[in-house]
Order: C-alpha cells, then structure tokens, then sequence
C-alpha cells in the first residue's frame, strides 16, 4: 500500500476513534448517584451571572521526536496536550474531575498509539527510499473553550500530514455527563436552518457550496458525529475539510449566538460570566462582539515569520490586518479575553521548547475600534505544575495587566 494513502487512513481511523471514544464517556459510566438529566435540571439559584464559578484547569504538553538511529533525520514528531480539572476542584466536582481523567486516559492512549505505529511505517518508508522521505507530523492541541460552573467545552485540534481536523466535546459540570445538542437546544429541528443562515450571512453566498450543503450535511450525520462547542457566547460549529465545502477551502466555522437566538437555548446554559478567557485555534475564525455594537466580529490570530525569519503574531479582525514583530517561538497560545467593564483583549503566549523546558513570552493587546494594539510584552508564563503541566489562565483582569 502506498505509504502517503496509509497515512492518511491512519488520520481518518484516529479521527474516528477519538470522536467514538468521546462519544461514549459518561454514557457507559453513569454514576449511580446523579440521577438529574442535564437538559431537565432546573436552574438553581446558583446558577446566577454573579455566582458562576470560574473553573481551573490544568494542560499537559506531551511531545516526542524519534531520529533515525545516530542519523540527522527526524521520523516522526508527535506531539500532543491535555487537560484535566485542577485537584483545588476535584472535591466540589468529583463527577467532572473523573470524567475528565477518565477521556484523558483515552486520548492519551490514542496519540501513543499513533505515534508507534508512526515510527514503524517511517522507519521502513527510510529505508527503502531516504532521499524523498519525509518526517511523519502529528500533532493534537487541546483547547479550553469555557469552563465554569454550568458546563466545561473543549476543542480538539488535531493536524497530521496535512489534515486538520477539529473536534469538540462538551461536558455538564455538576453531574460530568458529556452534553448532546439536544441538551442545549430547545429544538434541534431548527439547528440547520438557524446554522444555514448564519454561515451563508458570514461567509458569502459566493463561497464554493452549495445554499443547501449545511442543510443537507446535519440531514446524513448522526448529532453525535457533528462538531460544535459551547461558548461563553454560543455554540460554534465547525464543518472539517469536505464537510461542506471541498477539501482545499478548510474549516468552515460558525457560531449560533445566544442573545440572537434566545429562545433556541436551554437558559441554563446561556448563563455566563461577565468576564471569561477563551482558548483560541490558532489560524482559525473566533466570532464574538468586539466593538460592542451588538454584531459579531471575525478574529483570526496565527504566528508567522517571513523569508528573514523574523516573527511575527498576526492579528486579524473583519479582513483588518495587524502585524506585531516579535521574539523567535517554537508556537503560539493565544487567547481571547473578556474584562467585567466589556473590553476586549488578545493575550498571547509565546513558547519556546528549550532542554530545560518551556520559555514563555506573554504579549496583551487591546481590542478597540476594530484595530489590535499592542500594550505589553513580559516574560510571563503559565503558573508550572509540574513537569511539563501548567494551570491554564482564568483571571481575564490578572492577565490583561501584567507588565
């Protein structure tokens, strides 16, 4: 078998794999002692914008380079995170922590077993053919997309040999049981329209689908096949390569908001913080209000560098390009940021991976009148816990201010 149409088939069945993994936690192991339904439980009085508790979460970075014997050539580069509810929380959330724990160990076991798998079809393509070989890539990022009191979202973002795919899933925080659309929506009939208007007023009726490839992709896939995350502001839905759209367009990603769309959400769940950090895809669409003029805006933030390698973090908002020259860095994190009094920030964090670990380079910027600003850049990392383990940022005031 070709070794590039193996690969990519090892994509897909990852892919599949860890959608039906994820599919599966907390519906094979319900605990006996919570009986509520996440989409029937009433809202408490705990369950104010007030009293909304902010969760910590902790991310691991997990990487591994294997070098053809005492050679210079790398053959596979794995590399992948992983998040975990802080052991601060575990005791208030013990459902949560052992679900967490629980997909952790699953996706774990899923990028190792890729990356052995990996190392043995790179060492034989090696060796059958050096001069055109090249290095076996996989990488899986996972991301905090909310995560409070209510409900905990993470996206996954996984790239192996050219495919990029995103997937999400999507937790009640009381009982740890993962959320269906059904538990979200009040009508899930309503969600393709609702989706269909939304992507083709965004995207443009020029764009290389068709008006009814939206409609008819959620008509063929299964609800727990579709990709989506619950946001602060609403759920965004991303459409993989081939979804909607032909393999060489990307990712398609839209967001059905809460203050557009109130009555197609379960309250519960629109019952959000007036302050909150997102992770953000890096090179993928982020849509919220920035201006404050009730309509959403496109950001977009990736890190490039140029034919004289200097870098740079890029900053887009509605097609409004802001370059900001910065230090070299291995990768970026970058993160939304919203503060109580409304205003909107990008923090970014810079990592190098050095023998001694991670070297981290915080730059914050303002949001305002559609344009990015740079405020500060400091030498200020993630608070370490442990080899390789970092708390992930989760006070929008604390972060924004420093340096």
């Amino acid at each position: 078998m070709n070794m590039d149409k193996l690969k990519r088939i090892l994509c897909v069945l990852l892919s599949f794999c860890i959608i039906i993994g994820f599919a599966s936690c907390g519906k094979d192991n319900p605990d006996e002692n919570v009986t509520d339904n996440p989409s029937t439980t009433q809202t408490s009085n705990e369950n104010t914008k007030d009293e909304i508790k902010v969760l910590s979460l902790n991310k691991e970075y997990i990487s591994h380079y294997e070098w053809y014997e005492d050679t210079s050539t790398m053959l596979v580069r794995s590399e992948y995170s992983d998040v975990t509810l802080d052991k601060s929380m575990e005791k208030q959330y013990p459902l949560l922590a052992k679900t967490l724990s629980e997909t952790s160990a699953m996706r774990k076991r899923a990028m190792e077993d890729e990356k052995d798998n990996y190392i043995s079809f790179a060492t034989e393509e090696f060796k059958k053919d050096s001069e055109s070989f090249s290095t076996y890539v996989s990488t899986l990022d996972v991301q905090v997309r909310r995560a409070d009191s209510i409900a905990v979202s993470i996206l996954e973002d996984y790239y192996a040999d050219g495919c990029r795919d995103f997937n999400g899933v999507n937790y009640d925080t009381k009982s740890g049981k993962e959320l269906g659309l059904a538990d979200v929506f009040t009508d899930v009939s309503k969600i393709s329209a609702t989706v269909e208007k939304e992507i083709m007023s965004r995207i443009g009726e020029d764009e290389p689908f068709s008006n009814t490839a939206v409609v008819e992709y959620f008509k063929n896939i299964p609800d727990d096949s579709i990709t989506w995350t619950l946001d602060y502001n609403g759920v965004t839905f991303y459409f993989n390569p081939g979804d909607i759209a032909p393999t060489n367009f990307g990712v398609q990603v839209v967001t059905v908001f809460f203050a557009e769309y109130p009555d197609l959400f379960n309250k519960k769940y629109t019952i959000v913080p007036d302050e909150y950090i997102v992770s953000l895809p890096v090179s993928a669409p982020f849509y919220t209000d920035i201006t404050g003029d009730k309509k959403a805006e496109e950001l977009i933030v990736s890190g490039d560098y140029d034919d004289d390698t200097k870098f740079y973090h890029t900053i887009i908002i509605n097609s409004e390009i802001s370059e900001f020259e910065t230090e070299w860095f291995s990768y970026i994190e970058p993160y939304y940021v919203k503060t109580k009094d409304s205003k909107s920030y990008v923090c970014v964090f810079s990592v190098n991976n050095e023998e001694e670990g991670k070297e981290f380079t915080l730059s914050v910027y303002e949001l305002k009148n559609g344009k990015a600003k740079l405020l500060s850049v400091s030498n200020t990392g993630m608070k370490c816990k442990g080899e390789n383990a970092f708390v992930l940022p989760t006070n929008p005031a604390e972060l924004v201010s420093v340096g």
